[in-house]
């Protein structure tokens, strides 16, 4: 369950994987593991990642799981 357009969007974006991880309140390596699917985003973390970043970009779209067609 990677979330390999939400890694990406980040890295395209040039956004520090420390700030979207204060922005939710959790560690960096709790989001990465979040990213690599070893644990879940909830709801609310997803709402602040997509509203605060990528307001462009549905939450459908960016938390899409890998491999896994919306």
């Amino acid at each position: 369950m990677e979330h390999t357009k939400l890694r990406t969007a980040i890295f395209d974006r040039g956004i520090r994987m420390r700030v979207v991880a204060d922005s939710i309140g959790v560690c960096t390596k709790a989001l990465y593991n979040k990213i690599d699917g070893r644990s879940r985003f909830t709801w609310n973390e997803a709402c602040i990642i997509q509203s605060r970043f990528f307001p462009d970009i549905s939450k459908d779209e960016l938390f899409a799981e890998y491999g896994k067609k919306i």
